[in-house]
């Protein structure tokens, strides 16, 4: 019966689709709904899709992964900028303009040198770790996708594109390869809201900022889901995401549905702004921590109530009125009145007109409904709801593979017991997104895959929190109030930032603190490395919505290997031809402990003094002692005269597949020995197709089954006696 029905669109509950329904109702089993999802991808386009995948790496397969371009991604936790130090800086740094904020003798910059200084005195002595003296030996070459990567997607059944760091890795370039493997039926995002998002650069060139959207969009022939986990703002989700498909002609009314989603009113926004009141940099005022906090406590609105009246204690109106006691409660708390509140909203960029509109409304419950009928109830743009979780269950069940598309990252998660203080309000890590895509986990045939997503040179950071290996400190660049133009006034050659940079890090692989003098100024030389990285023309590391900078820094083996032991072993990572203009580079191997007043501090148990080592594949503590952690750098030669990236002379002038060179084997091997993780690809551009998979040509010795070949480890009654 089923090969008789016509291809079926998924459950719309907007009452204009009334001959949707009817038509769903004739002779339609719950099975049939699940296969329909399948059968609504374009006939043609599927078949012309296999066609091309049978007959390998021809030429207009390879064209067709190259028509989408990449930019800097966005995702950030519910804060943006905090310190960690008693002092975040002084009024002198952020009174200055231009290249004088960031200059030594200028406020808050004097007492970062002096703390750097004093740090440096306590651990100068450290002795060089052995960690320092490994050689990398193993060799790599290209491969092409079938060998690297589809087998894994044969494996699977649902495929996971999880962030590894802190956001902004490059997961959509992933994303795109996966979702064009013929058996890849859906894309979704399951959880977390629009405080992610990255930047993607259509076929035609034409450029789309998704938030919530997953990228699969763009993809053809792939079915996109929004799942009810995530939490929405309807109104920004319908002027800045779907009115972007709507005017380029994107068709999304088959291949896009929504979920019971939790709904982001007005009030949340606010309540983000009144939490931050002295600082308001320090939130993305996206309304993520309140929207959550409604979630949890059962009382704010989702997709659903909109369509079911507003009426009754159960109705719309009277949860969304439960739910704003909340911003009630915030404005008594503080003394603050709503014409308080409006002028500070006003000046605020980052808080929409709708936002405004809910200050001054009298009726403010009815002004939200009213809103929200307008935008979604009512508008025939608004993309089809749809019982999400069930259709990812019958796709699995049908056969189909699932590919989750990850917001934020790993430590960003609200699950990161060691960051959950700075991160976002959702489960961002791989386990998080497997829970929310309610898939049957009990079933036999459930083979969930994690390929995590990094990106080195220039891994970056933003928002609170500890960083032990980044540049400057995280809350550096709020302390100065320091901007991309301010950076450029500062006429940094990269060339000699770099020499000096990396000739002050020691056989023992400190960083020595110093400056670093041109005619512009005297900089801290960490400051100046900051600086220079982010508007190095390959690095470009400001945020796509606000266009602050982020704090860079290095590889971070530690925190790597703690990812690689909840969601490992494999691993991408993006951005990797950056260093081609590097002349040295480094990673970071280990931290060391140091509190400039001596002062211990405990993470579970273990007691961390002065000079105590964290290794990779240790026990990471909480941040509250990362903070107080140095990082030990091993330094690698660069690659300048054979640039990888995709479209160098170099590169294009080399039979492929390539053996890569030496000094690019040299950093792959380091991280994948102390991390034990399986790098499956590096990025060697922007463009969708831009991307170099691995073929490893000796053995990992760690992944080896013999016993000689494995790092040695304590027993869990050693570990347990050392920390008594």
């Amino acid at each position: 019966a089923s090969s008789q029905l016509q291809p079926l669109k998924p459950w719309c509950s907007r009452p204009s689709s009334m001959s949707r329904l009817l038509d769903l109702a004739t002779g339609a089993a719950l099975g049939a709904l699940g296969l329909a999802l399948i059968v609504t991808l374009n006939e043609r386009l599927e078949e012309e899709t296999r066609r091309l995948w049978r007959r390998g790496l021809l030429a207009a397969s390879r064209a067709a992964r190259s028509t989408l371009t990449y930019d800097q991604e966005d995702e950030h936790g519910d804060e943006q900028e905090f310190s960690m130090s008693k002092s975040p800086g002084t009024p002198g740094s952020r009174a200055a303009s231009g290249a004088r904020k960031c200059q030594l003798g200028v406020g808050y910059n004097k007492q970062l040198a002096d703390e750097r200084r004093q740090i440096y005195a306590l651990l100068e002595n450290l002795p060089r770790l052995p960690e320092l003296d490994y050689v990398p030996t193993a060799k790599y070459e290209e491969a092409p996708i079938e060998e690297v990567l589809h087998p894994l997607i044969a494996e699977a059944s649902v495929i996971l594109v999880a962030g590894a760091y802190f956001g902004d890795e490059g997961k959509g370039k992933t994303v795109d390869a996966i979702a064009r493997h013929p058996e890849v039926k859906v894309v979704a995002r399951v959880n977390s809201g629009e405080n992610a998002g990255h930047t993607v650069f259509g076929e035609t060139g034409h450029k789309y900022d998704f938030h919530l959207c997953p990228s699969g969009l763009l993809t053809p022939g792939k079915v996109n889901m929004i799942g009810p986990e995530c939490v929405m703002d309807p109104v920004s989700f319908m002027e800045r995401e779907v009115s972007q498909l709507v005017r380029t002609g994107v068709s999304y009314k088959e291949r896009l549905f929504i979920g019971n989603v939790h709904l982001v009113c007005p009030h949340h926004k606010l309540l983000d702004l009144i939490g931050s009141w002295d600082a308001p940099n320090r939130s993305t005022l996206q309304g993520m921590g309140p929207v959550h906090a409604s979630k949890a406590s059962r009382r704010g609105l989702r997709l659903d109530h909109l369509f079911n009246g507003r009426e009754g204690q159960q109705g719309s109106r009277a949860r969304l009125e439960r739910d704003m006691g909340e911003y009630w409660g915030a404005l008594s708390s503080k003394s603050i009145t709503e014409a308080e509140l409006h002028e500070k909203a006003k000046a605020n960029s980052k808080i929409q007109p709708h936002v405004l509109g809910f200050i001054a409304a009298r009726d403010k419950a009815q002004y939200v409904l009213d809103l929200f009928d307008r935008y979604v109830v009512h508008n025939s743009d608004f993309p089809p709801c749809a019982d999400v979780s069930f259709l990812l269950r019958q796709t699995l069940s049908s056969g189909g593979k699932v590919l989750l598309e990850g917001p934020q990252s790993y430590f960003l998660s609200n699950a990161a017991e060691k960051f959950w203080d700075s991160g976002t309000s959702a489960n961002t890590d791989a386990a998080g997104m497997l829970c929310a895509a309610r898939v049957n986990i009990g079933s036999p045939s459930l083979s969930p895959l994690a390929i995590n997503i990094h990106k080195t040179p220039g891994s970056s950071r933003v928002g609170s929190g500890a960083n032990p290996c980044a540049l400057v400190p995280q809350h550096y660049f709020a302390a100065t109030d320091s901007t991309k133009e301010d950076f450029e006034a500062m006429q940094i050659d990269w060339r000699d930032v770099c020499v000096q940079y990396f000739g002050s890090i020691g056989s023992n692989g400190l960083l020595r603190p110093g400056a670093f003098t041109n005619h512009t100024g005297t900089y801290d030389l960490g400051v100046a490395m900051a600086a220079a990285s982010c508007v190095h023309p390959s690095h470009r590391e400001f945020g796509v919505t606000s266009g602050r900078p982020r704090v860079v820094g290095f590889f971070d083996c530690v925190a790597h290997a703690e990812l690689m032991q909840a969601q490992g072993p494999y691993c991408s990572i993006s951005a990797f031809d950056r260093a081609d203009d590097y002349d040295t580079y480094a990673v970071c191997v280990a931290y060391v402990y140091v509190h400039p007043e001596g002062t211990p501090l405990s993470s579970n148990g273990r007691l961390f003094r002065n000079g105590d080592i964290l290794r990779a594949g240790e026990q990471l503590p909480t941040q509250q002692v990362l903070a107080h952690c140095q990082p030990v750098l091993k330094k690698v030669d660069g690659w300048r005269e054979t640039p990888i990236f995709a479209r160098s002379e170099w590169w294009l002038a080399q039979q492929h597949p390539v053996a890569l060179p030496e000094n690019v084997c040299k950093l792959l091997d380091i991280i994948e020995h102390f991390t034990k993780t399986v790098i499956l690809s590096i990025g060697n551009g922007p463009r969708g197709d831009e991307i170099i998979y691995l073929r490893r040509l000796a053995t990992r010795a760690w992944a080896t089954p013999s016993k000689a070949s494995r790092r040695p480890s304590a027993s869990l009654e050693e570990a347990l006696r050392s920390r008594a």
